[in-house]
């Protein structure tokens, strides 16, 4: 391995020479004395202002990684919260204010989709309409399966067969 003596004379001779490279990405020709070398941690007083600037940056990021790394458990906890509530709100809707179907025309099957509402059952003894309700709080939206159920009724692609075994 060469001499700090070595190097310091090396590093010397390429900043005080007339000697040029090609910048690799842009082609552009560089003196080497304008591209302020220097060897391991000896930096001139434009690297070292670089080399702060970046470990500054780091610190900065370590700090807000830590902290995403703390809010990790907080973030799962209420977002289990919120499906937990979200399944007794699926229980309870029928009772709730603001439910517009007859909670006695209701049929649950919670997955996947919510109820099956075979509307005037109780009250005529007639179904009039059935009408398929998934209950979404928050912003939750209808999962591919969902999706898929909705756009099967929406084709009237809906059939009835009775099975004897």
């Amino acid at each position: 391995m060469a001499s700090k003596n070595e190097i310091k004379e090396t590093l010397d001779a390429l900043n005080n020479g007339k000697f040029h490279i090609e910048c690799p990405s842009c082609k552009e020709e560089i003196k080497l004395s304008e591209a302020g070398l220097f060897h391991l941690d000896n930096f001139t007083p434009e690297s070292q202002a670089v080399y702060k600037r970046m470990l500054d940056e780091q610190k900065v990021r370590r700090a807000n990684l830590k902290e995403r790394k703390l809010n990790i458990p907080i973030k799962s906890e209420v977002g289990a919260k919120a499906i937990n509530l979200g399944f007794l709100l699926e229980r309870l809707a029928p009772t709730l204010d603001g439910f517009t179907f007859n909670k006695n025309d209701c049929r649950s099957m919670f997955d996947p989709i919510d109820y099956v509402i075979f509307e005037g059952l109780s009250e005529k003894q007639k179904v009039d309409k059935i009408v398929f309700v998934d209950i979404k709080s928050g912003g939750a939206q209808l999962t591919k399966k969902q999706k898929k159920i909705k756009q099967v009724v929406e084709d009237k692609k809906v059939g009835f067969k009775t099975y004897k075994p």
